[in-house]
């Protein structure tokens, strides 16, 4: 199972850039990158969003999501609002009709 690490670094690797192209790119050094890479340390939210960016990522690839676990639990949650926005909708509509009496 490969690690949060060894993610960054596959996909740096892809994009065939040095520890010290994404590290100016993100605004840290070589050694921060380094660290992500073998673990030691975790890059802030901000960073990984960066990150994602620049080496063509989605950010669930660092996360190890698999993409197609993603993208269904993302068409998911888009139905889950199209159904909340429905529900509510159903509500005005029948305040609407107990208002002009039409319910009855």
């Amino acid at each position: 199972m490969s690690t949060f690490g060894t993610r960054i670094k596959l996909a740096r690797e892809d994009a065939k850039l040095s520890q010290l192209q994404v590290g100016v790119a993100l605004g840290v050094s070589d050694k921060t990158i380094s660290g992500y890479e073998s673990d030691r340390i975790k890059p802030p939210v901000d960073k990984l969003m960066k990150l994602a960016d620049l080496l063509k990522k989605p950010i669930s690839f660092f996360l190890g999501t698999d993409i197609k676990d993603y993208k269904i639990t993302s068409r998911l949650r888009a139905i889950e609002i199209v159904l909340r926005n429905i529900r509510q909708e159903l509500r005005e509509i029948k305040l609407l009709a107990q208002k002009n009496n039409l319910d009855d």
